[in-house]
């Protein structure tokens, strides 16, 4: 029993072991990560800007409680 406690402890204690360093390269003057893309950049709204903005206000106004309610 005390055998199997102590290699259960090493290797609780072995698991940090494993970790390596995390920081990223940095190129001066370049981007390396994903490029951003616009929210109305897709087929649904057809690169317009001012339908994602009224699909999106029809939304906020679907979750208005005081619309839902009728009061």
């Amino acid at each position: 029993m005390r055998a199997a406690l102590t290699l259960w402890l090493l290797a609780c204690i072995l698991t940090g072991c494993g970790e390596y360093k995390q920081s990223v390269a940095y190129q001066d003057g370049t981007y390396q990560g994903k490029t951003d893309q616009r929210h109305w950049d897709n087929v649904r709204f057809q690169h317009d800007k001012a339908t994602w903005a009224s699909a999106i206000n029809a939304r906020a106004q679907r979750q208005n409680e005081y619309r839902r309610t009728g009061d």
